[in-house]
């Protein structure tokens, strides 16, 4: 049976994958219309998309998403739009894939995370490198103990210095800047592979452009067997993204980021792979899960989130601590209109 889906909210650029999936899968997902409160954002979603469709229905408010056929919602608005969108969806019922960072209040993601629980309702975040296939060996080569004790972490995700303008159209309302809109995809990684982190030590700096936004950044992660550190900047020159996981009994590497390369070390032949140095491409099968997929699977009670809400909130509160929010509140002004 597809699973049925609208959108509240289509601002964020990684709307369009959830749209290509359902159309490379029509027999799994299918799309059912969109939402945004910005007529000009429907406009170039309309326009952008004809690609893959002739026309996706509009719906003219939440309530008619709300109301429609979709058995669930994903949220790709602003960050600070995402978690009202989601608690509406909840509250009607709607299963939510909710787009990364999973919004600017902690409590109220702690309300909506309750709430999804108490509805027996599916709240997944949308971190899309989770089923990035090499990322996705990685993790797992790491919660199985092949590399060891994991004893540092070290993640590299640039934004280009041509998208620089952009951060004080957008990123500047939240405290952080540009790592609190692109860190939590590295402290998703990382959490899953090293836990929470005991303290959390923050270098947030403005070095170009107006100086007035955090547009570059180093964040230290303490943890009981190792570090782990998350560095990035808005005025970059090429793609240098990449993760670096260490251990004692071997070594993981994926760069750039997104891609399927999965670079390997270890002291002693383990888990098929062999001792030293190997430069993979990981290749995933048709049945390779995907963030709709797992949705699905997880709406028909065919398995548990491979990612808990405990491990979301971990991340959530990871991310504010690098972001120097200590009141549980990521906005520093107010949002446009």
């Amino acid at each position: 049976m597809r699973l049925k889906f609208a959108f509240l909210g289509t601002w964020h650029s990684h709307a369009s994958m959830h749209v290509r999936e359902a159309v490379q899968r029509p027999d799994e997902v299918q799309l059912v219309g969109m939402y945004d409160s910005d007529s000009e954002v429907i406009a170039g979603r309309k326009k952008g998309w004809t690609e893959y469709f002739d026309e996706i229905p509009v719906f003219d408010s939440v309530e008619a998403v709300l109301e429609s056929e979709a058995e669930a919602v994903i949220v790709e608005g602003h960050v600070y739009q995402n978690l009202d969108y989601a608690e509406q969806a909840l509250e009607a019922g709607k299963h939510v894939l909710l787009e990364k960072p999973a919004g600017v209040n902690l409590d109220q993601f702690k309300r909506i995370q309750k709430l999804a629980s108490d509805k027996g309702l599916v709240l997944n975040l949308a971190y899309m490198w989770r089923y990035n296939p090499a990322v996705h060996e990685m993790i797992r080569l790491a919660k199985a103990g092949a590399l060891g004790q994991i004893f540092a972490f070290r993640g590299h995700i640039p934004k280009p210095k041509s998208w620089h303008k952009e951060l004080y159209q957008e990123f500047g309302v939240y405290y952080g800047g540009v790592y609190f809109e692109m860190a939590g995809h590295l402290i998703d990684m990382m959490v899953a592979m090293m836990g929470q982190p005991t303290r959390v030590h923050p270098f947030l700096r403005a070095h170009y452009g107006k100086r007035e936004i955090v547009d570059n950044a180093v964040v230290v992660h303490d943890f009981e067997d190792g570090l782990g550190t998350i560095d990035m900047g808005g005025m970059h020159v090429g793609s240098a993204r990449r993760i670096e996981v260490h251990g004692t009994a071997g070594a993981a590497i994926h760069a750039p980021i997104g891609s399927k390369n999965l670079s390997l070390c270890f002291e002693e032949a383990v888990e098929g792979y062999q001792a030293d140095w190997q430069d993979l491409e990981r290749e995933p099968p048709d049945t390779f899960p995907t963030l709709l997929r797992e949705l699905q699977a997880c709406i028909r009670g065919e398995k548990e989130p491979d990612y808990s809400q405990a491990h979301d909130l971990a991340v959530q509160e990871t991310l504010f601590a690098g972001c120097e929010v200590d009141d549980g509140n990521a906005l520093q002004a107010t949002p446009p209109a």
